[in-house]
């Protein structure tokens, strides 16, 4: 990851000058015959009101925009060892892409030295971030960051998701994948590839068929690593639920674990990442290649509600890991 040099912080003074001249208007040219007083009169109060309509316009903006710019508060991990390095772990489609974007935005900006998926440097254990000298490590799999037993210092954020949605974004994006272990033939799926064995089957025997394969990787993955950090007073357990909920609200959590300190810095952090919120109603979406078709998830929500085989497993691993039994496939 590119470092670059870190910007100066926006200063209200510097974003809200208003000088005599915002709110200057030019004199009449009215002659000084008999309504000449009159008509120079009128002209000094509308001069008066507009210059206070201005006033109060600026004033108004600077109320707004000081509350956007407002420090975050400290409301949760300022206990927290600001120089300790933090781990962030993620399972399949529970948000990596999203955290990746987040992250090539704020590693540079914070000037921070990240590890990625192992590169450039191997990081999955506290101890060799410090060696390394390391800010931040990042792995798709959590499961591979091993902290049980450690002694350094560390702050974790693991990032889950609903096991139903789990294996609705898993089943759309197997069924066209082209990773290299599912484009392999295998006798488990009558010795076709995984992606061939998925499109072979209807609708409710393809799900069933992910969520047997989910069984085996992140639905069993995201309970154990849950278990192993969740109880710390320095992890941030993110559902990529909470993104949508509350985007601004959800990314002041993770400043706040980061240690960022400062209205400007965290406004700034805003900004960069704001073009990665793909659940803004108000604008096209750019960069999520990776959300599924929402009519389509409907009706596969409600093919598993009618798999109570299906469905059981599902609710088992929700229970697991903190989620209530109904999630999106309870809405209308």
């Amino acid at each position: 990851m590119q470092l670059s040099s870190y910007p100066t912080p926006l200063r209200l003074s510097d974003t809200y000058k208003a000088s005599s001249e915002d709110v200057r208007l030019g004199s009449s040219s009215s002659s000084s015959d008999n309504g000449g007083s009159t008509c120079t009169c009128c002209c000094a109060l509308i001069r008066r009101a507009m210059a206070v309509a201005v006033a109060l316009a600026c004033l108004g903006s600077i109320a707004v925009n000081a509350e956007v710019l407002s420090p975050p508060n400290r409301f949760e991990f300022g206990h927290c060892q600001d120089d300790s390095p933090i781990l962030i772990g993620t399972h399949h489609k529970t948000g990596t892409v999203l955290m990746r974007h987040i992250l090539r935005e704020v590693c540079p900006m914070l000037q921070w030295r990240c590890s990625v998926d192992d590169v450039p440097t191997t990081c999955r254990t506290p101890e060799q971030a410090q060696t390394a000298g390391l800010q931040l490590c990042f792995q798709q799999h959590a499961i591979r960051l091993k902290v049980q037993g450690s002694q350094t210092p560390y702050r974790f954020v693991h990032v889950i998701r609903d096991p139903l949605e789990v294996v609705l974004s898993g089943y759309e994006y197997h069924l066209k994948t082209t990773e290299r272990w599912a484009l392999r033939p295998d006798k488990r799926f009558k010795n076709k590839s995984y992606r061939s064995y998925l499109n072979s089957l209807s609708l409710a025997e393809g799900l069933a068929a992910e969520l047997k394969h989910s069984l085996h990787d992140n639905l069993k993955t995201m309970p154990r690593v849950l278990n192993r950090t969740g109880g710390r007073p320095c992890t941030l357990t993110l559902r990529l639920e909470d993104f949508e909920r509350d985007w601004r609200g959800t990314t002041a959590r993770l400043w706040d674990l980061f240690g960022v300190q400062g209205a400007g810095v965290s406004a700034r952090l805003d900004r960069e990442i704001a073009k990665h919120n793909v659940y803004q109603s108000n604008r096209p979406r750019l960069t999520n290649a990776h959300v599924g078709n929402v009519t389509s998830r409907g009706a596969m929500r409600a093919v598993v509600r009618s798999l109570p085989a299906v469905y059981q497993k599902i609710q088992h691993v929700r229970k697991q890991i903190g989620f209530p039994d109904v999630g999106k496939e309870g809405l209308p």
